[in-house]
């Protein structure tokens, strides 16, 4: 993490020294952002937090559902021991094992269902954002714009956090900075 930190601040040094001559004749704007913030504030990212937390919660009742049935199962095998035959008693751990061998596959389906739709969702929402950062940039007018977390200083002025929380939530469309 340090390394990828130190490897961005060092490119953007190199750009900066090579926009240097350029801001001879044009004003240098910088501006950083977190990307994290803007998720939290805004309805699009509580959308797709709720959708996550659906799948999640969907996902926790169906294995729920089959722990209380493998769970009812031993309970009946254990209830009826004395008073079965051996085949029956084998059948009823037959039963079990495969109810056992059904929660350990939709456990791992369902650990794996939840991870690809959180990538699908991260991706889909950097996606989106940074096509935002950059049409704001443009139009702002920026000759620079990076995430906070890459950065170790910054001026409270150029953060341009709430800005893009307003455009994410299309109350600001056209916001002055």
């Amino acid at each position: 993490m340090i390394v990828r930190r130190l490897s961005i601040a060092l490119v953007t040094l190199a750009l900066l020294g090579g926009v240097a001559s350029q801001a001879e004749a044009q004003t240098l704007r910088i501006g950083v952002f977190d990307a994290q913030r803007v998720f939290n504030e805004t309805a699009e990212g509580a959308k797709i937090q709720a959708k996550l937390n659906a799948l999640q919660t969907e996902k926790q009742d169906e294995l729920e559902r089959v722990q209380q049935e493998l769970r009812a199962m031993q309970q009946n095998m254990v209830a009826t021991a004395a008073s079965v035959s051996n085949d029956k008693l084998r059948e009823l751990r037959l039963k079990i094992d495969r109810k056992t061998i059904e929660l350990e596959s939709l456990q791992k389906s369902a650990t794996r269902e939840f991870q690809l739709a959180v990538e699908q969702a991260q991706a889909d929402w950097q996606a989106r954002l940074e096509k935002i950062v950059r049409e704001y940039g443009k139009q702002k007018g920026y000759t620079l714009i990076l995430p906070i977390g890459v950065v170790i200083y910054h001026a409270d002025a150029t953060d341009i956090t709430a800005d893009l929380v307003k455009i994410v939530d299309g109350s600001g469309a056209d916001t002055g900075s």
